[in-house]
């Protein structure tokens, strides 16, 4: 998932050139925004069910009707939001305010002082242009979901998480040698990734092939592979 960070203060525009990027973005992927409150503060509406079980304690209070629904949570870090993005299977996620995160970003208006800037005052192309350079999240729930988006409707699927740390240049050694291993199975794709979350880093590796038992070859195949001593493979 792409985080495409856009700071700036108030009444500069931040608002009305997002609502311009969604729908470019929304084209390429799933997207979804969050958008930093401040000091006013998030109004909940009075007397509402969803707001009295939040009020009540509640960690989740959602409301559903027929065409959206609304959740209310009682969790405040932006990072464990972009995760529940990342693992609802958004690609891109846009981040409104938060100017104190050390996120690459786009800048909109002046602000003095502001660090990892990418873009200061650009066109919607000009983003859209640069997007390989944003950060990417990725978390397990999120990469299955992207292996299975990529994967035809009635293809087998094996995602596996390894409690590791490569680098990235040998996780694209892996995807190489990987594929040179598995080139006789007709129609298997792999892709090997990393999480990006606080704490222990895990290797994820998909597999989407035409059945259950060449998905379990091929795994068996990478999983040789891994056994191999890499540089920079830590146990």
């Amino acid at each position: 998932m792409k985080v495409i960070h856009i700071a700036g203060f108030s009444n500069t525009g931040k608002t009305t050139f997002i609502r311009e990027l969604l729908p470019e973005l929304e084209n390429l992927g799933p997207t979804g925004v969050v958008k930093h409150i401040g000091h006013h503060g998030l109004s909940l509406p009075e007397g509402k069910d969803t707001t009295l079980f939040h009020e009540a304690g509640a960690v989740a209070s959602a409301g559903i009707d027929a065409q959206k629904s609304v959740l209310i949570l009682k969790e405040t870090d932006l990072e464990r939001i972009l995760e529940l993005l990342c693992d609802a299977g958004v690609q891109y996620a846009v981040v409104e305010g938060f100017k104190e995160k050390p996120y690459p970003k786009v800048v909109i208006g002046d602000v003095p002082g502001a660090t990892h800037v990418i873009l200061t005052n650009p066109s919607v192309e000009e983003v859209l242009s640069h997007l390989g350079e944003f950060p990417d999240m990725v978390t397990r729930e999120g990469f299955f979901r992207e292996i299975e988006a990529g994967c035809d409707p009635g293809r087998a699927i094996q995602v596996s998480a390894i409690p590791t740390t490569i680098p990235g240049d040998q996780i694209t050694r892996l995807e190489r040698e990987s594929g040179t291993l598995v080139r006789d199975l007709h129609e298997v794709s792999i892709r090997f990734a990393s999480t990006t979350t606080p704490g222990a880093r895990t290797l994820l590796v998909g597999i989407c092939a035409p059945d259950a038992r060449t998905a379990i070859e091929a795994a068996t195949r990478i999983n040789s592979l891994m056994l191999s001593p890499l540089p920079g493979y830590k146990e």
